[in-house]
């Protein structure tokens, strides 16, 4: 995957790197329009909350590529769920 010089603090920036993570995604042709087969994206909070308002900001694209399709965003606090997890079976 390497390192993308973006900064996700800009929308323009988080489309560009949405549009580079799309390259990933598995899809199937459909009368020669690509149909993503959605996948989990995890982040933190700030990180998926601008990835939601970007994918907002293309929702009206012509192509499922213009429009950002195949994520589905999800938070990844990991941390959070642990420290519950501690506090329960204390």
């Amino acid at each position: 995957m390497g390192v993308l010089s973006k900064n996700e603090n800009l929308t323009e920036d988080m489309i560009d790197i949405l549009r580079h993570f799309q390259g990933y995604l598995p899809y199937t042709t459909v009368d020669g329009e690509k149909k993503f087969v959605a996948q989990l994206c995890t982040g933190d909070q700030l990180s998926v909350e601008r990835a939601v308002n970007a994918i907002h900001s293309v929702a009206n694209g012509y192509t499922a590529e213009d429009r950002l399709e195949g994520f589905n965003m999800q938070l990844g606090d990991w941390h959070t769920g642990v420290k519950i997890l501690e506090v329960l079976n204390k």
